[in-house]
């Protein structure tokens, strides 16, 4: 019996190294496991929290397109009229690029430079113009040979017209209650137009930017969501613009 009994530790000793060597494979495994699950979450909450603050982040106009409009002379009217006007409110709520727009040629009258040229915004290298005024206001001179205009309608249409190949391109064209005051060439590739649009059901008038990019045909819209901006400013740009002009 007692010979048995010493023989049987050794076979004990041998099992239970077994069992310790499988429970701690085992929690080697499981604790490699909860990381991994640890990692994959972490990573996980990371994308959502990147997509949320991603959604968060308004479209405004960049820095160097403030920088040029708060040179030009319309901003210090806006300021002076518009309190709480301020070219970093605007936010982008729109952009597109547009697969066909109405192009037709330029065939202008002999004497439309002479007529609208001082209101004509060229771009840098000259060979594109900014048409704002020629479909609803008529230019005309009086026997004294000078300028006067007079409204044509009340729908507004602006027109991008390349010298090069005479061909005139329709920008935008709105119905009555909203307007393009003004417009002006950030560079060779990218124009803004500025004024003030009907948004919704209700009539409300917001001010307005259109952004075109020239080579892709790309238009981005910014808003401002101030309807009294729109209310003390709507017209002011405009007289501005047409001030040398004498409005019958």
């Amino acid at each position: 019996m007692r010979s048995n009994q010493v023989k049987a530790i050794p076979q004990q000793t041998d099992t239970m190294k077994r069992i310790l060597y499988i429970t701690v494979i085992a929690l080697v495994i499981l604790a490699s496991c909860k990381d991994e699950s640890s990692e994959s979450k972490s990573a996980t909450d990371s994308v959502i929290e990147d997509s949320l603050v991603a959604d968060d982040i308004d479209t405004v106009l960049s820095n160097e397109t403030i920088s040029f409009l708060n040179t030009a002379p319309l901003s210090s009217i806006a300021k002076s009229k518009a309190p709480n006007f301020s070219w970093s409110r605007f936010r982008m709520t729109n952009s597109w690029t547009a697969d066909s727009l109405y192009t037709s040629p330029f065939e202008p009258s002999p004497d439309y430079y002479d007529r609208y040229k001082p209101l004509l915004k060229y771009s840098p290298d000259s060979t594109m113009f900014i048409d704002l005024d020629s479909y609803n206001l008529s230019i005309e001179k009086d026997k004294n040979g000078k300028l006067f205009g007079s409204e044509a309608g009340p729908d507004t249409e602006v027109s991008l017209v390349n010298v090069n190949d005479r061909k005139k391109t329709r920008l935008v064209f709105l119905g009555p209650g909203s307007s393009i005051e003004d417009g002006s060439w950030i560079d060779r590739e990218n124009l803004v137009l500025m004024g003030f649009q009907e948004t919704g059901d209700s009539g409300t008038r917001l001010p307005v930017i259109w952004r075109y990019h020239v080579p892709t045909s790309t238009f981005y819209i910014y808003e401002m969501p101030d309807p009294r901006v729109a209310k003390q400013l709507m017209g002011q740009w405009r007289r501005e613009r047409l001030k040398g002009l004498t409005i019958r």
